[in-house]
């Protein structure tokens, strides 16, 4: 294909067919990008040229006798052009008034879509299927969506019959001219990977849209060329073959996790930092290869390439296990959702666990939960409290689990002893002043150790019922002794505790006066008095935290006597649940 400015027309014309290399990453384009796509278009003049950018291809040879391409650069915009296409060509079909109508859309069809029963571009391998079947032919395949890329590829389409459908004929007639008649790109067409990998690198790095993750891709392909002595394709192929495992895996990952993040977190595990260089990770990498091949050491550079970009495959490898476990200690950790000073030496010591059930990983795991909840929930430290030594942790960690158990120990105990543990817990206005997500958890945690030990055993209350966000199951924080008990209908007041300033203050909002229960059901009770509550719900109710309740009752009244012991119960618990002892 001869390189220089094409129609794109010109550049779908004949027996080309496109392929996506397994190298790329899959189609990723959301919401945001189709609208300045459209948007585009539409303010596009008629009748002027419209750029399209650069795109980028290796030449592959003849399969047949159609022309195989791969798209080194551009795939994500010439995939959301030949969807554009078949959805405004299936749209004009239904609009055609003239079998001269007919013949022009064939010919179109013929041009973007599908060329001698050969689609023109080719999607990687798991979602190819998908796109010629569901995407490019008149189906509907939100049923039979499998991965994160083939559910963009279905919303691409959706969006895109759902604009065309609004517009007459005339309208899409001036749309097909402006992409079939005036719409350009830039070609280089390559013959070999290296050459391809060179002017990816050189045109792109500086430009707009690419994540870390590609840019890092890019500039170790390029800096292996550079680095080379002979020809690189054996490392240039390694490197590709890596990275399309990385994407893959990523795709697995539906949005839990950044990319750029994993890169900063491998870069925290792996690379020599000794004052937050972590925060401009990719420079410093790139750095760091640019020093070793400017001082003449190539050899040292090619092996630090090889070596980190089998690394880092390792290290989303990593993550998607640690997304993937069933362990209860890892689960508990996400419940928590306070992993961003915790990920680094959940990698590292991932990877460095010899133990066939990664026990020392469980174990540290373990520590780390009670960091979260002592030190972030329940103390209310601050988000990077800690956050130095635990990234340095990461960083020195070699392999050695006792001497990293003492040290996470030891910083729960700098910034959440014992005494400080009891001393939150005991604060009066505790439902104010924690996290109402972290008081959910701690009541599952209550509940599940009452079912666990406490005559007639019951099976655990599971993750999905704590973080059901359903209106009629979502769990939520209720008063024992309410705030407005009279606003609704109180079978005894003498029941209640006094409401006055004292209870108010010092027992209304602490521990002891708290439950958990499903959302619907506190919002019909929440402010009965206690006795209603007892006989009428919390007897009958699911949850041991509540049976349990009348344990407390003082000359059966809930007092602040009441309150008082339940909270000490709570706190024994809580003591004994988030232990550092072995």
């Amino acid at each position: 294909m001869d390189n220089g400015e094409k129609k794109i027309s010109s550049l779908f014309s004949g027996r080309t067919i496109f392929n996506i290399p397994e190298y790329q990453r899959a189609y990723a384009w959301s919401d945001l990008q189709l609208r300045e796509f459209l948007d585009d278009l539409n303010n596009q003049k008629l009748n002027r040229s419209y750029f399209l950018g650069t795109v980028l291809f290796e030449e592959k040879g003849l399969e047949g006798n159609h022309e195989i391409i791969d798209i080194v650069d551009g795939q994500q915009r010439l995939t959301t052009i030949i969807i554009f296409m078949s959805c405004l060509i299936n749209r004009m079909r239904k609009l055609s008034s003239s079998e001269d109508d007919e013949d022009n859309l064939n010919l179109l069809y013929e041009t973007y879509v599908k060329y001698h029963k050969q689609y023109k571009l080719r999607a990687l391998e798991e979602d190819n299927d998908f796109f010629h079947s569901y995407i490019l032919e008149d189906k509907d395949g939100e049923n039979f969506v499998r991965t994160p890329a083939q559910r963009r590829l279905h919303l691409a389409k959706k969006f895109f019959v759902s604009r065309l459908d609004l517009l007459s004929k005339t309208e899409l007639d001036i749309l097909k001219s402006k992409v079939d008649e005036f719409s350009r790109v830039l070609v280089y067409s390559v013959q070999d990977t290296a050459e391809a990998t060179l002017i990816f690198e050189t045109t792109n790095d500086r430009g707009k849209g690419l994540t870390n993750l590609e840019k890092i891709k890019s500039f170790m392909m390029y800096r292996s060329y550079i680095a080379s002595d002979d020809l690189p394709e054996a490392l240039l192929k390694k490197i590709r073959t890596r990275f399309s495992e990385i994407y893959k895996e990523y795709e697995q990952f539906n949005g839990k996790i950044e990319e750029d993040s994993i890169l900063q977190y491998h870069f925290i595990c792996h690379e020599r930092w000794t004052n937050k260089e972590y925060q401009q990770h990719v420079q410093e990498t790139k750095n760091h290869v640019n020093t070793l091949i400017s001082s003449g050491n190539n050899t040292q550079a090619l092996k630090y390439i090889n070596e980190y970009t089998q690394q880092l495959k390792e290290t989303f490898y990593t993550v998607h296990e640690i997304f993937r476990s069933k362990s209860l200690s890892v689960r508990e950790l996400f419940i928590l959702n306070r992993l961003g000073n915790f990920w680094p030496l959940l990698i590292k010591t991932y990877k460095l666990d010899q133990t066939e059930a990664k026990i020392n990983f469980e174990k540290t795991v373990k520590i780390l939960n009670i960091y979260s909840f002592r030190v972030y929930a329940i103390n209310q430290s601050r988000s990077n409290t800690g956050q130095s030594s635990l990234l340095n942790l990461a960083n020195n960690f070699n392999g050695d689990f006792e001497k990293l158990f003492d040290s996470l120990v030891s910083l729960v105990m700098k910034y959440c002893s014992e005494k400080s543990f009891r001393e939150s817990l005991s604060h009066s206005d505790l439902y104010n002043w924690i996290n109402k997500k972290d008081l959910n958890y701690f009541f599952w945690k209550y509940e599940n150790y009452l079912r666990k030990n406490v005559q007639p055993k019951a099976s655990p209350m599971s993750e999905q019922e704590l973080t059901n966000t359903s209106t009629k199951l979502k769990l939520s924080i209720e008063h024992i002794a309410s705030q407005n008990p009279s606003v609704k209908i109180v079978s005894n007041i003498e029941t209640l505790p006094e409401m006055d300033e004292s209870f108010r203050d010092n027992y209304l909002h602490s521990l002891g006066n708290l439950t958990i229960d499903p959302l619907s059901s506190n919002s019909s009770k929440g402010n009965l008095d206690f006795e209603s509550k007892n006989n009428g719900y919390f007897l009958k109710a699911p949850f041991k935290t509540q049976n349990e309740l009348e344990d407390f009752l003082d000359n059966d009244r809930w007092s602040s006597r009441s309150s008082i012991q339940r909270q000490q119960r709570l706190i024994d618990f809580a003591l004994q649940e988030w232990s550092l002892e072995s």
